[in-house]
């Protein structure tokens, strides 16, 4: 059923996903909902957590992240251009080999034919929490994460603009390599970012490197391109948070970057639209191509449906739609008049995820991103249906028998907990079994991250040598959260949109008050 409100002088709304009452709590005129506009409630399913259990959880997340300074870390290991160099700067998430040289740590990027090719998937979900968790607690490190990380996003279609006669400025690079520089960070460490090991031009099926010379944002520059649809995901569930960062961030340089990334992004969503579903991108002359529509016939069967969100739909009607549904919001806050059902899954999901486990990722989270915009843009009816097809889906794949995966039953179930998590912030009632597995999958990271010894590369106690730039999320067959995953509990506490029919797993009171972490 709809939600019905009282707003104003008495005057009932029903409401069919817009919370559109007055100024939404950001301002006159702001109309984002300030709470979850539809009434959505599942069965129970598993044992409910006590209130001991969420109260040992929430101590135990958020004093890892006082105890280990978890934010000042992202800081410390993402880079991108620093501002100290008189360009715009931004930051990403990277996996580049580390150098203690002296006081000096030095981050470079080695593969000269591949790496970064889809940063955008950590760099996301960095983005969100970053973000909610600014907009949630005002913390001075997650408002620096979030400028930054906003920054980084523009960075890819900045990036990719071939000089300053190109009036494309919104196509997406999978990333960009601009120039070497060395720096003080606000911790006052030397910080050294090396980007001559991709200063190689090369060409794959899928991606391709060059130099763009004349970039008018960075200057010289080496650009990535071909952004696959693997990324593209995880980019549009940092809508939602750009949204609201844009019109209720009370930094300035937050609310600015945010609001330039949201633009952008929607730009680069409306082309997705108008091109009839296809991610776009630019060659080494800055031209724009689609990818695996060439008309070379052995070059387009390798790029496949690579950036393509309509390649089966004369087979498979609806194959893609909550891609399709969720790049329409982005770029015409409405839905396009498609109709996506309730339906879990179709025969394209599993075709795609029998083939790649990979794919895997690349439905679930469309179909979140989908959910989590049909709520901000207020379209009540397509987020009801994508809240029963993300019960169903989360129920079938957590029953699903251990003969029918091809990952391990604990890598399985901590993506399935990722799942659960995100799509708990909009609107997803958790079931008791669910918030387990949340548990299960952060509290194991917890355990196994506090021991890691590298969190501060700078310690005198590290002598000269190569680290690992992060921690790894596994052993064998097990599996835990995946280090920059660690905060997301921060957009769900956030959200406006999460639902209070779900299980409580943690106690947002406290995620809200820095100040309590630990506690």
């Amino acid at each position: 059923m709809l939600k019905r409100t009282l707003c104003g002088a008495g005057l009932l709304v029903l409401l069919a996903g817009l919370s559109g009452c007055g100024d939404g709590g950001g301002g006159p005129g702001d109309g984002l909902p300030d709470e979850l506009p539809i009434v959505f409630t599942r069965p129970d399913v598993g044992t409910p957590l006590t209130g001991a259990e969420v109260t040992d959880f929430t101590r135990k997340l958020t004093g890892f992240w006082k105890d280990r300074g978890y934010w000042d870390w992202v800081l410390r290991v993402s880079h991108g251009v620093h501002a100290s160099t008189g360009k715009p700067d931004y930051m990403l998430w990277w996996g580049v080999d580390v150098f203690k040289e002296g006081d000096t740590v030095r981050f470079f990027h080695a593969d000269p034919n591949g790496g970064g090719h889809n940063i955008m998937i950590p760099s996301g979900r960095v983005l969100s929490a970053a973000v909610a968790g600014y907009l949630l607690t005002g913390d001075p490190s997650l408002a620096a994460a979030a400028e930054q990380y906003c920054k980084g996003l523009s960075a890819t279609m900045l990036g990719m603009v071939h000089d300053a006669e190109d009036p494309i400025d919104f196509l997406m690079a999978r990333n960009i390599a601009a120039f070497n520089h060395t720096y003080q960070t606000a911790e006052g460490y030397t910080k050294a970012i090396d980007y001559s090991g991709w200063y190689h031009a090369y060409q794959n099926w899928n991606t391709g490197r060059f130099e763009y010379p004349d970039n008018p944002t960075w200057g010289p520059l080496w650009v990535t391109n071909m952004r696959s649809k693997d990324d593209m995901p995880h980019i549009f569930l940092t809508a939602p948070e750009l949204v609201y960062a844009a019109s209720r961030a009370e930094s300035p340089a937050v609310q600015a970057a945010c609001a330039d990334a949201l633009e952008l992004l929607e730009k680069s969503a409306r082309d997705i639209v108008d091109s009839g579903w296809y991610i776009r991108s630019k060659d080494a002359d800055g031209e724009v191509f689609i990818p695996g529509m060439s008309g070379d016939p052995v070059a387009d069967q390798a790029a496949g449906d690579l950036a393509m969100l309509n390649n089966y739909e004369d087979l498979i009607p609806g194959a893609e739609c909550h891609a399709k549904r969720a790049a329409a919001f982005i770029g015409y806050g409405e839905r396009r008049e498609l109709d996506c059902g309730t339906a879990a899954t179709n025969d394209y999901e599993a075709m795609a995820t029998g083939t790649h486990y990979y794919n895997f990722a690349i439905v679930r989270f469309f179909h979140v991103a989908d959910l989590a915009l049909a709520l901000v843009k207020g379209d009540g009816y397509a987020a009801r249906d994508s809240l029963e097809g993300m019960t169903a889906r989360l129920d079938e794949n957590l029953a699903r028998p251990d003969e029918e995966l091809t990952r391990s039953r604990s890598e399985w179930e901590r993506d399935l907990a990722q799942l659960a998590l995100r799509a708990a912030a909009f609107g997803l009632p958790l079931t008791s079994r669910e918030a387990r597995t949340i548990h299960a999958s952060w509290g194991r990271g917890v355990d196994e991250y506090s021991t890691w010894e590298h969190w501060n590369l700078w310690d005198a106690n590290h002598p000269d040598g190569q680290y690992p730039h992060h921690p790894g999320d596994g052993r064998d067959t097990e599996r835990w959260a995946e280090i920059e995953d660690m905060a997301l509990a921060l957009e769900y506490c956030w959200s406006p949109l999460r639902n209070p029919a779900g299980a409580a797993f943690i106690d947002c009171e406290v995620v809200a008050d820095p100040a309590r972490w630990g506690e």
